[in-house]
């Protein structure tokens, strides 16, 4: 099975064979526009934040990393035959991710969703039982806001003070999707790969 890159109807689809031989993979939920826009909305007031752009917000599921072609049609092999049903989410609070004691990572938190686990989860052994690594760590689902080198924990600390009731409305989840991650000189850019959907 063939791995389809998603496109506008002007562009046309090119198999998954012909992209760079590694290819740095992850699966995840896309956030609708205007929870996009009101996100957006809320970034600023930290210096040297690396701000996420609009269209690089969603929710990551299962980190896999870097895999050859035949893997990653291994790995859509496994997602494709993946049933899970359609859920609706709800973005809600503030937190951080450290390195040390320094913020290296700013999110905005999902509220808690057994539907959403139980994705998680079928995910993982859909890539267990196919044999392919991934990394598997506590999960905590969110949405990153910001990245930090250095950052000015006090301007931190509030912001997440001033966001710490943020809740968004609840929005449906039919599908997740597979995301290829490129690294440029302007950040990361993560393109999606092929969408499954759920029922």
């Amino acid at each position: 099975m063939r791995c389809w890159p998603i496109s506008t109807p002007s562009t046309p689809l090119s198999p998954i064979h012909a992209l760079k031989p590694m290819l740095r993979l992850f699966t995840g939920l896309s956030l609708p526009i205007l929870l996009r826009q009101r996100l957006t909305v809320m970034q600023g007031g930290i210096e040297g934040a690396r701000w996420t752009e609009r269209d690089n917000f969603h929710i990551t599921l299962t980190f896999i990393g870097e895999v050859d072609e035949a893997t990653a049609e291994t790995v859509d092999e496994a997602l494709s035959a993946l049933r899970h049903e359609k859920f609706s989410l709800q973005l809600k609070g503030t937190g951080s991710f450290a390195q040390g004691k320094y913020p290296k990572v700013l999110w905005v938190g999902v509220a808690h969703n057994d539907a959403l686990h139980r994705l998680k989860e079928k995910i993982d052994r859909a890539l267990t039982t196919a044999n392919v690594p991934f990394e598997n760590r506590k999960y905590t689902p969110h949405v990153t806001l910001a990245r930090f080198k250095s950052p000015d924990e006090a301007k931190v600390a509030e912001f997440m003070q001033q966001h710490n009731l943020f809740s968004s409305e609840s929005f449906g989840v039919d599908e997740f999707i597979l995301y290829r991650s490129h690294q440029t000189k302007n950040g990361p850019v993560y393109e999606p790969l092929k969408e499954y959907s759920l029922r």
